[in-house]
């Protein structure tokens, strides 16, 4: 768990030992994500490190969290700049894209050392914070919602899977074929 005030300090050390935890599972052995390395690879103390996380794994959750809450805002203001104009509301599948692009590596990484849980965790809680916006005609409370939330975080984190396995050269559109596909199958199509 992560503990950050808006304290514009935590947030500057928070934000250095995220660059420092990508840093290490890009470039290094990504076992070697110990307290101690990130410390002192992101320049603060292990006191620090200790007010505002637990344990190495919550800098990586956290890292997730801002990516994927940023994303699903983006969309979200998109979704909201389109109303206000009468404009169609574009597809979130490019918005994805264009995220999942910029943070490759790390994707890719995150995936390679068996940490993808954390990035379906991030995005489940991006969908539960906009849901009002994203989905107005489920109730946040439901249950129909929480399947809707774990089963869309299944079938992306499935996707993204493929996309890190086949080296992140599927298009949009081949991945929306291929999820296509396999729902028509579980629905017995």
């Amino acid at each position: 768990m992560y503990h950050i005030s808006t304290d514009k300090r935590e947030h500057k050390s928070a934000d250095a030992l995220v660059a420092a935890a990508e840093r290490i599972i890009l470039d290094t052995d990504p076992q070697k994500l110990t307290v101690s390395l990130l410390s002192k690879e992101a320049g603060v103390s292990r006191s620090t490190f200790y007010r505002l996380f637990d344990e190495p794994d919550d800098v990586l959750q956290y890292g997730a969290d801002r990516v994927f809450d940023g994303m699903v805002a983006g969309y979200v203001a998109l979704i909201e700049r389109s109303e206000k104009h009468d404009l169609a509301v574009p597809a979130p599948t490019l918005w994805y894209e264009e995220a999942f692009r910029k943070n490759a590596a790390v994707i890719a990484a995150m995936y390679r050392i068996g940490k993808s849980d954390i990035l379906g965790n991030a995005h489940k809680a991006a969908l539960r914070t906009f849901a009002s916006v994203l989905y107005p005609d489920l109730d946040p409370a439901s249950d129909e919602f929480r399947f809707f939330v774990a089963m869309r975080t299944a079938v992306l984190m499935g996707a993204v899977s493929a996309w890190v396995e086949t080296g992140q050269k599927l298009s949009v559109a081949d991945i929306e074929k291929y999820a296509a596909r396999q729902l028509n199958h579980l629905a017995g199509v």
